[in-house]
């Protein structure tokens, strides 16, 4: 059984405008397609489901393709691949065996990184640091070089 739930909603959120704060609403229409039992999920909780789950992929996806260069690996990927000739005389791109294993591996950092920062990190916990901060600060400690160390003469 598929359910299609229609959800209406003002969201009023605060901006600067010439440096003042200003409350604006904006209106949505969501339509929310499921197979959940409605006794078990009743509206509110698929609407909720949805919701959460939109804000999972939204974050997630523009995390990769802004900070962890997801779109820029798959376009070089794709264009840059050596080429072969074909019994027939035509170039063509050899099979892409790695894309899928440096995507994997990608996401594997990603999802490692992010549950370090957000469960384990103490800037964000005590401090409120962004994942981007806490990243930065990683990438700064990690290009500094290691001390100098030497055995006793």
């Amino acid at each position: 059984m598929v359910r299609v739930l229609r959800s209406e909603e003002t969201l009023t959120e605060n901006h600067y405008r010439q440096g003042q704060v200003q409350a604006e609403q904006t209106s949505h229409e969501w339509l929310w397609i499921t197979t959940l039992d409605p006794k078990t999920f009743p509206a509110p909780q698929v609407r909720r489901l949805g919701h959460d789950r939109w804000i999972l992929e939204n974050n997630g996806w523009n995390d990769l393709t802004q900070h962890w260069a997801l779109k820029h690996g798959f376009l070089h990927a794709c264009r840059h691949r050596p080429q072969t000739i074909s019994d027939a005389g035509d170039r063509q791109p050899v099979a892409n065996r790695g894309l899928a294993a440096v995507t994997l591996i990608l996401l594997l950092a990603f999802t490692l990184c992010s549950a370090f920062v957000y469960c384990h990190s103490k800037l964000v916990r005590l401090h409120r640091y962004s994942s981007l901060e806490v990243a930065a600060q990683l990438r700064r400690s990690l290009s500094k070089l290691p001390p100098n160390i030497r055995a006793p003469a």
